[in-house]
């Protein structure tokens, strides 16, 4: 962007030299022709240099305003979009018992350009001493497919297995993986858990399947506490919707006489089924998944402030330029040299919540002139009661990304160990990496400010309301362009929405609530399960959207066969029932 700004401005020097020198050729003989002055050249360059900086600040529509406000109602939106993948998990054979590998275990890439990719894992996963070891489709005269697991305990007994909750992730093909999705969420009739050694069944019903990859904990971003957390689940699923390709068979602590055998399997038993089961495959069905995202802990090279300046760049520490980008700064003190004392800088978007004798700093993000990569620029303020020193030295922690380069990993390249790494299981990437997005911090970030302050206060209750809220978080500064084609295509399949009242009993109390109908165009998703998946996303995006005391109940219909799907009636990220 700069560079066209450079070249206009030079362009424009240069014909009003010649046509200056031209005109007063005694005045001005080596402004212009074969013989014009090198160093004249130079002040031209330079003074293109800064005229074309100044030109851009005129058109960037005044970003410190702007950037202020969106930091202290919509902070998520000027934070970049990291590289995530979905991480497999498989329990070496020395593992004897059931394991807990905790939320932000770290994982390390093959190196890129010398550089180790660091992933964090987003959610808890338990690991046990467990495989599948078939998983088929169960087909009997006069009644619907049934879908079986066969899987086997190393090293375990039943008997002596602690279990609550097994977590399923669907793999494979995206359009087949979310039909079983719905398949399992929505036609399964009975679940039947039975030892194939001794012992007796275990029949669950419908209810003990639960979605997974929705709650707070499942986050994939590290989202500030001030964002609305429906925008973060609008944001995952427009960049990593296998993230909630995550189910939960839940009750299985109710199996009480499971013998003493090591194998057992698992039947989902269909109802009607509105669409054609996919092929059962093993690999459909993977155990020990958890998605992660490209962030980690990282220091910024010193920041010396020495007043001369009202910003101040900083940069990740780093041996090579571009392996490392700022995502958020974390903490930020204050070290003045030739003493031991430091001082702790708290945040602007906490004005008024804080000390007024505390120092704080604020964040302006800006696009790099080389290559329009976005950089962070850091300002501080000082209450009247502090003490100024000549020079302070800022000690900036910061959570940082690796820029682009997980763009160049492919499937099993994250795989390294870190040091908090699990020892007990080896881990690969089952899901190439996304790409990274820049933050919309350009020429247009004001009208996009702007949108989201007017979908806000306004209504939902209109297709193109809804539609223009979901547009904003698909970013168009994304380079994955079929992903984006495709998000486009699933927001435009939204044909309309209605709302009306509703009433329900709920604990012996009268609520009054909203039914939202949705009809959507099935051909502008992947599949019926893609569909469905949306339906599922906006469920929980309208239910925490609504207003406190009063509930919500979403019903899709897709427009053409007028097959209608609908969820239970939630209050926030609860359901009623």
């Amino acid at each position: 962007m700069f560079n066209r700004y450079y070249q206009q401005e030079l362009i424009n020097l240069k014909e009003q030299a010649e046509e200056f020198s031209q005109a007063h050729p005694a005045l001005a003989p080596m402004l212009s022709g074969k013989t014009s002055d090198p160093d004249v050249e130079r002040l031209m360059e330079g003074v293109a240099f800064l005229a074309g900086m100044l030109r851009q600040k005129l058109d960037d529509e005044f970003p410190e305003i702007v950037h202020g406000l969106i930091q202290l109602i919509f902070p998520h939106y000027l934070r970049p979009i990291p590289a995530s993948t979905i991480i497999s998990f498989t329990p070496k054979p020395n593992l004897r018992e059931t394991i807990t590998i905790p939320t932000g275990v770290e994982i390390a890439s093959l190196p890129v350009e010398g550089t180790p990719c660091i992933f964090r894992t987003c959610g808890s996963c338990d690991v046990h001493p467990l495989e599948i070891s078939n998983a088929d489709r169960l087909e009997s005269p006069g009644r619907s497919p049934a879908v079986r697991l066969s899987l086997r305990l190393r090293g375990m007994a039943l008997s002596r297995w602690n279990i609550k909750r097994l977590r399923f992730y669907l793999s494979g093909d995206y359009s087949e993986a979310t039909n079983v999705y719905f398949l399992l969420n929505r036609c399964v009739t009975r679940i039947v858990v039975k030892p194939l050694e001794g012992g007796s069944p275990l029949h669950l019903q419908p209810n003990a399947i639960v979605p997974a990859g929705f709650a707070p904990d499942d986050a994939l971003f590290p989202y500030p506490g001030q964002s609305f957390p429906g925008y973060r689940l609008l944001q995952e699923y427009f960049i990593l919707p296998e993230k909630f390709l995550f189910v939960d068979l839940t009750g299985l602590d109710g199996w009480k006489d499971r013998g003493d055998g090591s194998e057992f399997e698992i039947i989902f038993e269909m109802g009607r089924m509105p669409i054609t089961m996919p092929r059962i495959r093993t690999e459909n069905f993977v155990l020990f998944v958890v998605p992660a995202i490209n962030v980690f802990e990282h220091e910024s090279d010193p920041v010396v402030i020495d007043h001369h300046q009202t910003e101040y760049r900083v940069r990740p520490s780093a041996r090579r330029d571009g392996h490392y980008q700022i995502y958020a700064i974390d903490r930020v003190v204050g070290l003045v040299q030739g003493t031991v004392e430091h001082r702790e800088y708290l945040p602007f978007a906490f004005f008024g919540q804080h000390d007024d004798n505390k120092p704080v700093y604020n964040v302006t993000w800006k696009k790099s002139l080389i290559d329009q990569s976005p950089v962070v620029y850091v300002s501080v303020t000082y209450p009247p009661s502090a003490e100024l020193v000549a020079s302070e030295t800022l000690s900036i922690m910061l959570t940082c990304t690796n820029a682009s380069l997980p763009e160049n990993l492919q499937l099993g390249d994250i795989s390294q160990p870190t040091q908090n790494s699990p020892e007990l299981t080896t881990f690969r990437n089952i899901l190439p990496p996304t790409a990274p997005i820049q933050p919309p911090i350009g020429s247009n970030v004001l009208w996009h400010f702007l949108s989201h302050l007017s979908v806000n206060y306004l209504s939902l209750g209109r297709a193109d309301n809804i539609k223009e809220m979901l547009r904003l978080y698909i970013f168009p500064e994304g380079r994955d362009r079929t992903k984006i084609a495709a998000n486009m295509k699933r927001v435009n399949g939204i044909l309309d929405i209605r709302i009306s009242p509703i009433d329900r009993l709920v604990s012996g109390c009268m609520m009054r609530g909203q039914e939202i109908r949705i009809k959507l165009r099935q051909d502008s998703f992947a599949s019926v399960g893609d569909m469905f998946l949306f339906g599922s996303v906006m469920d929980y995006f309208i239910g925490v959207y609504s207003s406190m005391n009063s509930f919500t109940q979403l019903i899709v219909e897709e427009s053409i066969t007028g097959e209608q799907y609908s969820w239970l009636p939630r209050i926030g990220d609860r359901y009623l029932i």
